[in-house]
């Protein structure tokens, strides 16, 4: 335990390095698993619905399991659990790619995985959450955040450049062999990693009660509650618009596939703009709300005028400043989070909190992706992103969230927030 404290205080500690890569690695995987997963149902079936519904069957465990997830993070080993559910979807993914190189892939085959891999993030998103503080100092977590934002957008920024070109030379099956195997080697880095173990609750707490903390916690934090139900109903609109991107760009004669890959390109690489910004300087406390005010109205307003414009060059530039705010926004919001939560709670509370902000996720994809093959793509893209809009400036408008944003346990006192 001792060597895990001396080493937490460097930022780029052993632990901390392993998590990272893993997920690096990880992710890569899953951004060309993701594009040629979506290219190849629409080839299969042109449905815009069924790539809907194969997204929101995906995500569905984790709303489902993911509350009760988080109770058994705060019991179990951390580390066994971050490398069992890699080593799982590696082996599902892997599966995938083998039977269709073989021939025999079905589509309720993709389904079944995706439940699979969706049960599977249950567990494995809130452990690395819950886990992060304790190997990184908490004044270092911004930094580590952002450095954690910049290995994934600079994953989904390679993958999308060389995803489109990947699908039309090697084809799908190979994209999902790639995904199952960046799994496997992520678990197997994982074995390096010494994650301090979270001191046991006794015996006589049930798993109802212990889950019931995590409730408790939460409700009593009202701005907690507040920030995270408005986070849904934004995740519901963004996921409901975005989920026809695909199809957008498919169907939208001055766009097409190629420029789909750019475009995606663009926005990933604004998540490199937006983590390399806070990774490099020290984000002082009195600049916290400002700063997460000010990138979440602008992302809105860009989001917006990605679809609304007739002009690629300029789709490219709003997309690309658009997810840098939005990187810095969930950066800012994440690591405020990590810091008020306490350690022996904060598996099942992160489960809560993801699932509160996630749980109309599943519906919105279904949903865009049914209006799509009714409407307009286009207008129901931007119809949705307006919505958005209104959501983004319902968020920023809560009562308290200057002090939740700035929150800092060295010199706040949790009970500021705790029925405010």
């Amino acid at each position: 335990m001792g060597s895990i404290e001396k080493s937490k205080n460097k930022l780029w500690n052993k632990n901390f390095f392993l998590l990272w890569q893993g997920q690096m690695v990880s992710v890569l995987g899953d951004v060309i698993y993701i594009i040629a997963l979506d290219f190849w149902i629409l080839d299969m079936t042109g449905s815009t619905a069924l790539m809907g519904i194969l997204s929101a069957i995906t995500m569905l465990p984790r709303i489902v399991f993911g509350p009760f997830a988080g109770v058994f993070v705060d019991k179990w080993d951390r580390k066994k659990i971050i490398i069992l559910t890699d080593l799982i979807r590696g082996i599902a993914v892997t599966f995938i790619g083998i039977a269709a190189l073989i021939g025999f892939i079905q589509v309720w085959m993709v389904f079944i995985v995706g439940i699979v891999s969706g049960i599977c993030s249950a567990f494995f998103n809130p452990t690395i959450m819950s886990a992060t503080p304790d190997i990184v100092n908490e004044s270092k977590l911004v930094k580590a955040n952002s450095v954690t934002g910049l290995a994934r957008s600079g994953m989904d920024m390679i993958g999308n450049a060389i995803g489109g070109v990947l699908y039309v030379t090697i084809g799908a099956p190979c994209m999902f062999l790639f995904n199952g195997i960046s799994y496997l080697f992520s678990a197997f880095t994982e074995i390096f990693i010494s994650i301090p173990k979270i001191k046991p609750k006794p015996s006589k707490v049930t798993f109802v009660e212990d889950f019931k903390d995590g409730i408790k916690f939460i409700k009593n934090i009202t701005v907690l509650k507040k920030v995270f139900i408005s986070s849904a109903f934004m995740n519901f609109f963004i996921n409901s618009a975005f989920i026809l991107l695909v199809p957008y760009f498919k169907e939208t004669p001055f766009l097409g596939i190629t420029r789909y890959g750019f475009a995606m390109t663009a926005l990933a690489l604004g998540g490199v703009v937006g983590s390399i910004l806070l990774s490099i300087i020290t984000l002082e406390k009195r600049y916290k709300y400002k700063l997460f005010v000010s990138v979440m109205l602008i992302q809105s307003v860009l989001f917006l005028l990605f679809i609304a414009i007739n002009n690629y060059y300029i789709m490219l530039i709003c997309v690309l400043v658009a997810f840098a705010c939005n990187v810095c926004a969930n950066t800012i919001l994440s690591t405020s989070m990590m810091v008020i939560v306490p350690q022996e709670i904060r598996g099942k509370v992160m489960a809560i909190i993801v699932t509160i902000s996630m749980g109309l996720v599943p519906i919105g994809q279904c949903l865009g992706g049914v209006l799509g093959e009714i409407f307009s793509v286009r207008l129901v893209m931007i119809s949705l992103l307006l919505c958005f809009t209104i959501c983004v400036v319902i968020n920023v408008r809560i009562k308290n969230l200057r002090k939740f944003i700035e929150y800092d346990s060295s010199i706040d006192n949790l009970e500021s927030l705790i029925y405010t």
